[in-house]
């Protein structure tokens, strides 16, 4: 197939967004042996406010509308040259207006838009689900959310490609848990948990007090207060952010709900703000490889959190991410938040491992510090079905499946 895509979020390379997904799509389609065209049009503009679901300002608006036209230009430029046999996006409400779908299909063109955060920011894509041929979703669970508002779901989880996350045999693994993840939802308090307990372990990432490094997503929420596109962005943790948090809470909980979330989330940054000189002396910045850091200790942990609504003091869900495939991959021994879903994908105890309360993380992590032999018996399995179950390559290979296309 020629697979038209707009998957980067950013040309430049030092945006975080820029290549992750393509650094993932594109080598699985090739080995497949299809043919990739590119989009050229930079979608850092839209970017900038992607986390805004809708009621764009009349800039924004021109934004997008500009971007959406390029976009349509070259699907139909590329497919009078050689038809094009697919269109595979990443793209929140902010990037592309809905109705260029309609364009794309009187081509003849299936499209398909893959979208991740479903649990928790099914609002940012709510648009684009709606017109896309098949909305791809990574979570089980968002199914009806998708059907609520029309789209087409289609769920395929995501996957690791196994020449980026690769056991590296010749590393020395100390007796140490690690963690590569920014600082976000529960994870502080878990890993607070594990420190108190005097778990030995080392953090990477950014917000664990370590100057950050390494690329950055560029997103309006990481910068100060400025106003950008006709919309002030204020800086975050600041008078004008809380109050504008307030009357969000008010607006969709009422009065009372309203502010007592508001007092639950300021009570919830205090918390973590003591939390912090906890970290110091395990926090080792960013990690530059994966699979040299993961090769490097005895046992590899995550947390599957999420809030609710994306802001502290609403529910917490748990939910399979990126790295429930990376690590073992990596050949991990490896101790995540359980979910039901994980349990579709791995034996639980046999190739990874969960745990369901501070507790059990604590216990389990200790276990596999302590017993060497079970660690291993752990990694090796989880790592044999990492291959063969898992990778991108076979994701792609039931996708195309599910929606109908020819492999």
């Amino acid at each position: 197939m020629r697979i038209f895509t707009a998957v980067r979020h950013s040309i430049e390379p030092k945006f975080y967004y820029s290549g992750l997904w393509s650094g993932n799509f594109y080598p699985a389609l090739r080995q497949l042996g299809h043919e990739i065209f590119e989009s050229q049009v930079d979608l850092l503009p839209a970017s900038r406010f992607m986390q805004i679901s809708g009621n764009f300002t009349r800039q924004e608006q021109e934004v997008r509308s500009q971007i959406t036209q390029k976009i349509i230009d070259e699907v139909r430029q590329a497919h009078q040259q050689q038809p094009i046999d697919l269109f595979l996006s990443y793209f929140y409400n902010a990037h592309f207006d809905p109705a260029g779908f309609e364009e794309i299909h009187q081509l003849g063109i299936p499209t398909v838009n893959f979208y991740c955060n479903s649990i928790y920011q099914f609002e940012l894509v709510l648009e684009i689900a709606a017109k896309v041929n098949f909305a791809w979703h990574a979570e089980k669970e968002a199914r009806d959310l998708y059907l609520k508002v029309g789209a087409n779901p289609v769920w395929v989880q995501m996957g690791a490609d196994p020449e980026v996350y690769y056991p590296m045999p010749s590393a020395t693994r100390q007796v140490k848990a690690c963690f590569v993840g920014q600082r976000y939802a529960d994870r502080d308090r878990l890993l607070a948990e594990l420190i108190t307990s005097q778990v030995p372990i080392d953090i990477y990432g950014r917000g664990w007090g370590v100057k950050d490094s390494g690329k950055h997503s560029g997103t309006i929420s990481d910068r100060q207060d400025f106003v950008y596109l006709g919309r002030r962005s204020p800086k975050p943790g600041g008078l004008i952010s809380y109050a504008r948090a307030t009357w969000q809470n008010i607006k969709k909980q009422g009065v009372v709900a309203g502010i007592d979330r508001t007092i639950h989330q300021l009570h919830y940054r205090r918390q973590s703000r003591q939390l912090a000189p906890f970290f110091t002396s395990s926090a080792c910045g960013f990690a530059e490889n994966i699979s040299q850091t993961f090769a490097r200790y005895e046992v590899v942990l995550n947390f599957s959190n999420v809030w609710a609504d994306g802001r502290p003091g609403s529910q917490l869900i748990p939910h399979v991410r990126l790295r429930d495939f990376e690590a073992p991959m990596c050949r991990a021994c490896y101790l995540t938040g359980h979910t039901d879903e994980i349990a579709e994908f791995y034996e639980l105890g046999k190739e990874i491992d969960t745990y369901r309360s501070p507790e059990e993380l604590v216990d389990k992590t200790k276990f596999y510090l302590t017993h060497s032999a079970e660690a291993e018996k752990l990694r090796e399995a989880g790592y044999r079905r990492a291959l063969r179950d898992h990778s991108w390559k076979r994701r792609f290979e039931q996708l195309f499946q599910e929606i109908g296309l020819e492999i």
